[in-house]
């Protein structure tokens, strides 16, 4: 999506994450993005809500817009619950290329659109872009179009003289890759003064957490059935670890395809 003026200095799009419907897509009613169009980038955008019943009902008008105008690209939403960014606003898109960002239907009447409807309740806050780290990832359902309820966030930053051993460790610890425990990986091509990565635990409830291990390390050893030593020793190479809780909003999400949710 695009933003007014003001906004387009941080955004010029419309957001992190969630639990996986294990349905296949034609059964689960969600249209998933083929394989000869799915992208691995991924762009999310952060706001701070200053009316929250008018910005939903602009936003929502927002996203009709770009229904009406056919736009390909699927746009997530979600609430920030916990963490240093508790309370923001998050939209995105995922699973896209950069070029299909450059591509997105009438621009100008995008961003004329979101000035009248959405800019008015928003304060901008941040931008951010990632690159999916296929490797590790145990799932990928941002782009596979089926988002769930709750994701949580995990962002790692890493020493430019560390980012070669980390990437190595975290590889190394892929052995036995299921799904039980719904990982996604990404790396930051934009929006942070070191490297970054952004780890996604995708979860239906606090049931799921516990299965997957309230610890990172532990997370890990359990999702690629290595030695939680061999998990601590990748994760010494961290130097700054937050988490996040995000829940999804499914009336603010639009996926190509599938009607706004009442």
């Amino acid at each position: 999506m695009t933003h007014l003026k003001s906004v387009q200095q941080l955004a010029v799009g419309c957001v992190l994450m969630v639990a996986v419907a294990r349905l296949p897509a034609q059964e689960s009613g969600i249209p998933a993005a083929s394989a000869q169009t799915r992208g691995s980038v991924a762009q999310l955008y952060f706001y701070t809500i200053m009316n929250q019943s008018a910005f939903e009902e602009g936003y929502r008008r927002h996203l009709r817009w770009h229904a009406a105008h056919n736009d390909q690209l699927v746009w997530y939403a979600w609430n920030i619950d916990s963490g240093s960014r508790k309370g923001l606003f998050v939209d995105s898109t995922f699973g896209t290329t950069f070029a299909g960002l450059d591509a997105r239907p009438d621009l100008s009447g995008d961003g004329a659109d979101f000035a009248r409807n959405v800019a008015p309740y928003v304060s901008a806050v941040d931008i951010e872009t990632w690159t999916l780290w296929a490797r590790p990832s145990t799932a990928t359902p941002l782009e596979d179009r089926r988002p769930g309820t709750t994701i949580d966030v995990f962002l790692l930053q890493v020493d430019p003289e560390q980012v070669s051993s980390f990437e190595a460790g975290v590889e190394a610890l892929v052995g036995t890759k299921g799904d039980a425990i719904q990982l996604s990986w990404y790396r930051m091509a934009r929006g942070n003064n070191l490297p970054t990565y952004l780890l996604l635990l995708t979860r239906k409830n606090w049931a799921d957490l516990e299965s997957a291990g309230p610890m990172l390390n532990e997370m890990l050893a359990k999702a690629y059935a290595s030695a939680p030593a061999q998990a601590a020793e990748v994760m010494r190479h961290v130097r700054t670890i937050r988490t996040e809780t995000w829940t999804y909003e499914p009336r603010l999400a639009l996926i190509p395809g599938r009607p706004l949710e009442p």
